[in-house]
């Protein structure tokens, strides 16, 4: 999808306060496969006795301030988690407008896993080119991998996982300082693929009520990968994962080899995931020397990663205006998908 005229402002990461090491986790015995291609991040973890949602409270708060926009002139808010928020059947994305001010808001609640927030740009972007009257809308973010009912360390294959929450607001008027022109965006799904995350389990009526109380995202997709083989997956990962970058750049009138292109993000999983699926698959479009790994900052931050990429390329990589960003990402269900952003100040 071509976008055009809508900016992209303020992109905010709010972390916790508290960091572990993922060496420091495999010396207190946290860690039971160990994965030396996720290198040693200083994994963000949420210890605080507040609602999860604070963290995408915390992170608005200072987009809006970046951006230089009022609460009052956000007219759509779609907030993106995967896990517990804080409390029981409860609306977190009318917590955040709640107490962010942004009480003219349309709240909405979007769980896409990992890949929520492109949906939410898409969506946010869709709404405001067909309707004029949307000033501005924002997309927050936050999850945590809290314990007893998550193991960050041994939930999923191929990463731990830490906590954040990140905000950004679409306008149609770029920011003094720290915004991007939204190019396109496109997306491709595999929705046959989402036994993958429930493969030999039956249903329960509520979250991590299985034996043992925990969630266990490994022996769904091991089972999977028994009975189907993995070629399966890799087929359709790699038809989606091209598919949508050829899409962007094709709407955005690009080949990939621009040098304004700058750089490009992929999620923050292993080492190993980057080198065998991200690198191979992105590098005959891009060139290998633009790939951006950012996953030994701070291991996978689940649905904050497109946020956090997206801050951490604004603030490393000494773009100029005019120089194009590429994010792409992927989430569970499965949705693969590639946002192309050019830098305006």
């Amino acid at each position: 999808m071509l976008i055009n005229g809508l900016y992209l402002n303020g992109c905010t990461v709010e972390y916790p306060d508290t960091r572990i090491s993922v060496s420091d986790a495999v010396d207190q015995g946290l860690v039971h496969d160990v994965d030396e291609t996720l290198g040693n991040p200083d994994v963000p973890v949420l210890d605080s006795t507040g609602p999860v949602a604070d963290l995408a409270v915390e992170a608005l708060r200072g987009s809006l301030k970046s951006a230089q926009t009022d609460a009052s002139d956000v007219g759509l808010l779609f907030h993106c988690s995967w896990w517990h928020q804080g409390f029981d059947i409860w609306s977190a994305a009318h917590y955040v407008a709640h107490r962010t001010d942004a009480l003219g808001a349309l709240p909405v609640n979007l769980s896409q896993g990992c890949n929520a927030p492109m949906a939410a740009l898409e969506l946010a972007s869709r709404a405001m080119l067909a309707d004029d009257s949307i000033t501005a809308a924002a997309v927050t973010v936050s999850d945590a991998m809290q314990e007893p009912q998550v193991d960050r360390w041994n939930l999923n294959y191929g990463c731990v996982h830490g906590d954040a929450g990140t905000a950004l607001v679409v306008a149609r008027e770029p920011a003094a300082h720290n915004s991007f022109r939204i190019v396109s965006l496109a997306s491709r799904a595999a929705p046959e693929l989402e036994e993958m995350n429930r493969f030999g389990y039956d249903p329960t009526p509520g979250p991590a009520l299985r034996a043992g109380g925990k969630v266990d995202l490994r022996a769904a997709k091991k089972a999977y990968l028994t009975e189907y083989g993995i070629e399966r997956f890799a087929q359709r990962s790699r038809a989606s994962l091209t598919g949508c970058v050829q899409e962007a750049l094709d709407d955005a009138g690009l080949t990939g080899a621009e040098d304004r292109i700058r750089a490009v993000a992929v999620p923050r999983l292993s080492g190993k995931i980057f080198e065998t699926v991200y690198r191979p698959q992105l590098a005959p479009f891009f060139g290998a020397d633009k790939l951006v790994w950012h996953g030994g900052r701070t291991a996978h931050l689940g649905v904050a990663d497109v946020g956090a990429n997206i801050a951490d390329l604004y603030e490393d990589q000494d773009l100029q205006p005019g120089d194009l960003c590429v994010i792409v990402n992927a989430g569970g269900g499965y949705t693969w998908s590639c946002l192309i952003l050019e830098l305006v100040c």
